[in-house]
Formats: C-alpha cells, structure tokens, sequence
C-alpha cells in the first residue's frame, strides 16, 4: 500500500472537489480459464510435445524408406500435433482417400492413418517409373494400384512400429482394414477425443498430407510414458546382462588397423643398412 503525504492528499482532494478525478472502487481481476467441455483435453503440453518428438523420428525414417522406394528425394516432417474431436477429423478428411485401419497391440482399439491421393498416385507414378506427377482428377486405386499401395502402406507401418518401441518394446500396429471413404469408419464415437498427428510429406513438387490418428483409450495405458527424460534412463536400464556380454564379443572379434609411432630420429644409409638385432636406436627426444 502506497503511502501519500500532506501535500499529495491536498492536491487530491482539489481534484475531488473541482470535479476533475473521480473515484471508481478498482477490482482486482482474476484470471479465468475457459473450459470447453464439449472438447474435454486428454493430453497435457508435455506429452503433446513427445508426441511430436516421437514422430520426428518417424518423419526422419519414413523420409530414408520413402526416397529409397522412389529412386526419388522425398522430404517428410510433422506439420502440427493437436487433440481433437474424431468427428472433427473425419470431416477434415476428403473422399476418396486412403484411409489404413490399424490395429493395435496388446491394448486392443484401432488407430487410423490417412493418406491423400494426390501423395498415393504421387508414389505410384514414381515406383512405377513416371516422374511423380499427380492426377489431373482425384480417383480411387484400381486393383492393380492398390497392390503397389498396400506395399507402401505396410512397409510405413513397420516404420511406425519402429519408432513406437521406445515407447514400449510389445506395441504393434497391424494393418487390419483399409477404406477410401472416412465415413465408413467409426472406429470412436464422434465426440471422442483423438490425438492427430499431421504430417508434411514433399515428393518432387508434389506436396501432400499423411495423417495419424490415435484415440485416447488406445494409449491411454502408457500415456505416462511420453516423458523424453525417461525414454533414455529406461533403454539403458533395459539391456541385460547376456547382451551386454553379447555385445562385448561382437566388439572384441572386430578388426580394426592399428598403427603406433614411437618417435623420429634421423639415420644416414649406411647406419641403416648396418641395422642388425639388438642393436640401440638414439632418439631425437629426451625422456
């Protein structure tokens, strides 16, 4: 509390009476926090941001396994990670697309991952061949397209369980279905929150758009896992003893080249060819 002296009352009370101030009682203002409870948040800051770390992983192996199947430079990175209504993405979705239904394991439940059309037929024309132009029109894949589609989507998915063993070394995503039309799956209630993993994905100049989409309940038993700090501390606590004696016979059959300098000296070529066993070499260094 601020103290005033003679003069300052004076001056305020001058005001006061010619009108000039008025005197409004002051409420302090508390902070309020807007609640949607229609969209009740399932995952804190921290662990949204794991979620992004864990997927930068992704993006960095899916860009290796995507520009090897290509013969092509392909660029791969997470665009946003956000929790959301299912409802909501299934009307960001657009139809036809191409849409895996994934099954996971051992929690049980299904995730969803999404791929746009125009990044399908953007790889299809590569791995076939073609310079990884899109269609002039958005289709669904012929029968023969969608052979070359599964093998994309299955060997996506064995990177995605790749980079989910850090979370846990059993968790799984199988391929159990696929569809092109995202009203056709419910695989959560619509008002159910699911966590949405956005990715950009560059072929050539063709940019498209794979999404991942996690309902709560399916990772909700290891959702305390998505801590960095711990990621490291438990794979090191992880390696028994059997490995790490089966690393050390891997390490020491392993042959490497080995060079050792003593020191310099200088000798003439007489002294040289004069060389014989047991005899003292001088050194230009004092020891």
């Amino acid at each position: 509390m601020e103290v005033l002296n003679q003069a300052e009352i004076d001056r305020l009370i001058n005001s006061l009476a010619s009108g000039a101030t008025s005197v409004e009682p002051q409420m302090g203002e508390k902070g309020v926090k807007v609640y949607d409870f229609r969209r009740p948040n399932k995952f804190n800051r921290d662990q949204l941001r794991a979620v992004h770390m864990l997927h930068d992983g992704f993006a960095r192996h899916l860009t290796n396994l995507l520009s090897s199947m290509t013969r092509f430079m392909v660029s791969v990175e997470v665009a946003n990670v956000e929790q959301i209504p299912y409802e909501e993405f299934v009307n960001s979705v657009f139809s036809p697309t191409t849409l895996a239904i994934l099954e996971v394991s051992p929690f049980g439940g299904k995730a969803l991952m999404e791929i746009r059309q125009s990044l399908v037929f953007a790889l299809i024309d590569r791995m076939l061949g073609g310079q990884g132009l899109p269609l002039d029109e958005t289709r669904e894949c012929t029968d023969l397209e969608q052979v070359t589609v599964n093998r994309i989507t299955r060997r996506i998915i064995g990177e995605l369980n790749e980079s989910w063993k850090i979370i846990q070394e059993d968790i799984r995503f199988h391929l159990f279905g696929e569809e092109s039309n995202p009203f056709f799956v419910q695989i959560v209630p619509k008002n159910e929150m699911v966590l949405l993993v956005n990715m950009r994905v560059q072929v050539g100049k063709i940019e498209g758009q794979l999404n991942l989409c996690f309902p709560f309940h399916c990772i909700e038993p290891v959702i305390e896992r998505f801590n960095p700090q711990e990621w490291f501390i438990s794979r090191d606590s992880q390696q028994d003893p059997k490995g790490r004696q089966r690393l050390r016979r891997r390490i020491r059959d392993v042959r490497i080249n080995l060079t050792a300098e003593l020191c310099d000296t200088m000798l003439t070529l007489k002294d040289l060819s004069g060389i014989r066993e047991g005899d003292v070499i001088l050194s230009l260094i004092h020891i």
